[in-house]
């Protein structure tokens, strides 16, 4: 995950992150677990009044006889700045559905490879 600078675990289900914004800034809030089916769903929403209130989940669900996993992420978010802020970080490049497929094609090619995490680019 390129735009993550940094996560840090606060309790099983409560976490720290710093991710990259627009313009060289950062933003940061904690997350907190709200569903987890271990190798199947976890899901989160912001904590504590954040910068970027937003909620998802990753599910994972196997296919072709267990050989292969779709994963699914779906995410909604209220950015700073509402509309405005939303396009005013689209303009600056900083589009948090694209930073997402970016992130889920490193996944993808790093899982079908097995390279290191650092030798896989897009």
């Amino acid at each position: 995950m390129t735009h993550v600078v940094s996560v840090t675990e606060s309790s099983p289900t409560r976490s720290h992150w710093v991710v990259k914004g627009p313009l060289g800034s950062n933003f940061e809030w904690d997350a907190e677990i709200i569903n987890e089916t271990p190798g199947e769903l976890i899901a989160w929403q912001t904590a504590d009044n954040p910068v970027v209130d937003h909620a998802g989940s990753v599910r994972f669900e196997p296919t072709l006889g267990g050989r292969a996993t779709i994963v699914s992420v779906t995410l909604g978010y209220h950015p700073p700045g509402g509309t405005v802020g939303d396009a005013i970080g689209k303009l600056f490049g900083e589009n948090p559905d694209t930073m997402i497929d970016e992130d889920l094609q490193r996944l993808k090619a790093l899982m079908e490879t097995r390279a290191p995490a650092a030798t896989v680019d897009l």
